[in-house]
Parts: C-alpha cells; sequence; structure tokens
C-alpha cells in the first residue's frame, strides 16, 4: 500500500503539516533538520535516520484513493498501528514489540478495539487483547464513566492461541517504508477477530471486506 511520511493528526482527523512533523521529529530525536534553509526531502531523510536508530517517526499508509488508512508510529523496539474507519475515527490498534532474545523480529503484542456508541464518534467500550510468546491470551474491557460510577474492568485469562495463530504474531522488523507485513488483518487470531467482526458489521462493515483481501492475499490455500 502507498504511504507518506506526514503524520496522521487523530484528534483532529487531518494531516498534521510537513514542516509541523519535521519539528516534532527534532524534538523527540535530538536532531536539528528543521533548522536548515532547504527543507525538501527532508523530512524522508530524517524519518530514515530515525528508524536506523530506532528513534521516533511516523507514517500514514494510504488507500488506493490516497485517504488515510492507518497511522503509523515508531519508537525504540516498537511500531503502533492506529486503522481507521470511513469518518477517519480510530477503532482498531496493533501494537508490536521488539525484545532482546528474538534478534530482527516484532511480535503483535497487543490488539485494541475501540467501540463508539452508535452513530457517533464518542467512545463507549474498549477490548484489548493481549498475547504472551507462549500463547498466552488475555482480554480486557474497559467501559462506562468514572465520574458517574459506572466505570468498570472486566478480565478474562483465555485458553491459549493455537501454534498456527502464534506464528503469525512474529513478524521480521521492517525495512524502512515497507510496513505491509505489520498491517495484516489476517494475524488477528480468532477470538479478537470474532469480537471485532461483531463490532465492526454494525458500525464498520467494510472492515470484513479487508480483513478477506488480506486472508486473500497472504494466506497459502488449503490443499
Amino acid at each position: 500500500m502507498k504511504l507518506t511520511l506526514i503524520r496522521w493528526n487523530l484528534p483532529y482527523k487531518e494531516f498534521h503539516k510537513e514542516h509541523v512533523c519535521l519539528a516534532r521529529l527534532d524534538r523527540y530525536n535530538k536532531t536539528r533538520y528543521s533548522r536548515r534553509k532547504k527543507q525538501e526531502g527532508l523530512l524522508e531523510l530524517a524519518s530514515r535516520e530515525a528508524h536506523e536508530r530506532q528513534a521516533v517517526y511516523f507514517a500514514t499508509i494510504l488507500n488506493d484513493d490516497g485517504s488515510p488508512y492507518c497511522a503509523m508510529e515508531s519508537n525504540v523496539g516498537y511500531f503502533g498501528f492506529d486503522f481507521l474507519q470511513d469518518n477517519y475515527a480510530d477503532f482498531l490498534t496493533f501494537q508490536y514489540r521488539s525484545d532482546s532474545e528474538h534478534k530482527g523480529k516484532l511480535f503483535l503484542k497487543a490488539i485494541f478495539l475501540f467501540e463508539c456508541y452508535p452513530g457517533t464518534t464518542e467512545k463507549m467500550r474498549r477490548t484489548d487483547f493481549t498475547y504472551t510468546h507462549e500463547g498466552g491470551c488475555l482480554s480486557v474491557i474497559l467501559q462506562g464513566k468514572e465520574y458517574d460510577g459506572t466505570y468498570e474492568v472486566i478480565r478474562t485469562q483465555h485458553p491459549p492461541i493455537s501454534a498456527e495463530e502464534l506464528e503469525k504474531l512474529w513478524v521480521d522488523y521492517p525495512k524502512f517504508g515497507e510496513y505491509d507485513q505489520l498491517i495484516r488483518l489476517d494475524r488477528i487470531p480468532q477470538l479478537a477477530r470474532e469480537r471485532i467482526l461483531e463490532y465492526t458489521d454494525k458500525e464498520f462493515p467494510a472492515f470484513r471486506e479487508h480483513l478477506q483481501r488480506d486472508i486473500d492475499r497472504y494466506q497459502q490455500p488449503t490443499k
């Protein structure tokens, strides 16, 4: 998929200005690119350097029509992807982590589902699915409001995921600008997938199409 190194502003549902992105990278990474007079091409240069150093940089993965598909943030040992609905509200997050025992690899440690009240962008519930290297699966539901006493946290330890599902949670550390393997929706284990579809079939039906696209693209046919 196509991408831009310009950061997507999730709260305002718009792209940042390029010079704002460059200044932000300077602030995070203690560089000085934004002080140069000629800034053409500097955002790519600063982002590429940040990738090599495993420092902070951003990207936005685009649909074929140029609209944002998901927003990416990278930091030391971390890649996060916020997937967007048609109204640009974020509804799904992937969080990848690296660790010292698996050089050159990232692990899809957490998947977050954000549910909004029907027909709105106001968050109603968040469900976190977290996984261990051994296949353990924990879900945490956070819902309600603290101010009116309805806030609650529901934790559930689920049976381990299958070996096939666990294998899909591992991915090679990406080359700069090559993130298609990290946004594969077919990596989502079955339990989380069913819960996500239960919500998106009502509020964002296009997710099922995107999921099927990735299944068709990446999964080998059964003989």
